[in-house]
Formats: structure tokens, sequence, C-alpha cells
């Protein structure tokens, strides 16, 4: 029996949270900014950084990112992906929570050997934790976001086993 589609929107909530954290620092670097006494270079490029954030969180806000699921893969798009990449159930090892070199975590997968479309990065990417990563901002949890995954996909691989006897 197919599993019907499935669309995962990132929370706007938690984006909005990021674009408050990063324009607080913009706010903070041009107060500082009025203080001749403070080091200029190293508060214009704080406020360069976090105005950048700033601006990245405003467009995620208006073009969030989607993760589309359905019987074959899931794609990724929205936000600052240009062309959507397909991911085929069939090259997914499983998801897992993975912890960042310097702190942080995200939802990573590696690819089943002899996976079709492996990026030319995943052999590298795997010495940080996962060969491949979805980006942050669901609005799940993650370790519930990763257990909903891998449920969706044993459920839309296990329509393609014959039938145990």
């Amino acid at each position: 029996m197919p599993v019907s589609p499935t669309e995962i929107s990132t929370a706007r909530w938690k984006i909005a949270l990021y674009l408050a954290g990063s324009l607080a620092f913009v706010a903070i670097a041009l107060l500082a900014l009025q203080h001749p006494d403070e080091d200029a270079l190293g508060l214009e490029l704080g406020l360069a950084f976090f105005g950048l954030c700033a601006a990245v969180f405003v467009w995620l806000l208006i073009q969030p990112q989607r993760l589309l699921l359905d019987n074959q893969g899931f794609t990724l798009l929205g936000g600052f992906v240009r062309s959507p990449r397909r991911v085929l159930w069939a090259d997914v090892d499983e998801f897992f929570v993975y912890r960042l070199p310097r702190g942080g975590k995200m939802i990573g997968y590696n690819y089943k050997p002899g996976a079709r479309t492996p990026p030319r990065l995943a052999k590298f990417n795997r010495w940080f934790g996962a060969e491949a990563a979805l980006p942050r901002g669901w609005p799940m949890s993650l370790e519930k976001m990763v257990a909903e995954l891998n449920d969706y996909r044993l459920q839309a691989t296990s329509r393609d086993a014959p039938p145990s006897t």
C-alpha cells in the first residue's frame, strides 16, 4: 500500500527567533560603534556578519524550506535551494542525530553502498559525522524528526518488499 505524500516546512517561529537574535547583535554593534574607544573594525565586521544573518533569516521567513516525502524518496526545496535535489529512499541508509564538531546537532544520513547519486563530498563529509545533512529549523525536535523520517522511509520501502511467508 503506498504511503501518502507528506510535506514538512521549517517552523517560522524558530526562524523568527534566529532573526531576533541576529537583529539584537546588530543593535549591540550599532550602539557600541557610538563609542570611539571600541575596536571599530571588529564591531563593523560583527555588524556586517549579523546583518547578513538577519537578511538570510528574513529570506527564510519569506521562502521557508520544505521537505517533500513520497514513495520514492525526499526532496528539499525552498530557502536558498536553487535546484531541488531528490534523494531516493533506496539510497539512504537511515537518518540520525549527530553532533557537530564545534557543538550543536543536526539531522544526518549516510548513503547505502552502491547508491546511485551520492554527492562528491559524501566521503569527506563522513569525517564530520554524516555524509549528508538536513538544514535546521524544523517544527519538531531533532529526535522526533529523525523518528518520523525513518518511519516514513521504512513504510515507503516496505511496500516494495515481497510479503514474508
